[in-house]
């Protein structure tokens, strides 16, 4: 089952829009990375689990260039990464 993004788009500020739109887009990258590792799994073929975890680690690309532009236009979730990394992953 995939995700449902947790906000309504059309409605989110104009200031804010871009923000919620990274948050979308890594939802559904993560859904898709969790979907493919499944499938992978899920196959005797070893030809079709090492295409299946390519793409998902793909998407795990993708989900960083997302966090990575998320950083720069959010300074408070910017705030809360370096935290939690300074923190040692303690949240």
């Amino acid at each position: 089952m995939f995700s449902e993004i947790p906000v309504n788009l059309k409605i989110v500020d104009e200031e804010d829009l871009d923000k919620e739109i990274m948050r979308a887009a890594m939802i559904a990258e993560l859904d898709a990375i969790n979907l493919y590792e499944s499938m992978a799994s899920l196959t005797e073929s070893e030809d079709l689990k090492e295409i299946l975890l390519d793409v998902a680690r793909e998407e795990k690309v993708h989900v960083a260039m997302f966090q990575t532009v998320l950083m720069e236009v959010d300074k408070e979730y910017l705030k809360v990464m370096s935290e939690y990394s300074l923190g040692g992953g303690k949240a």
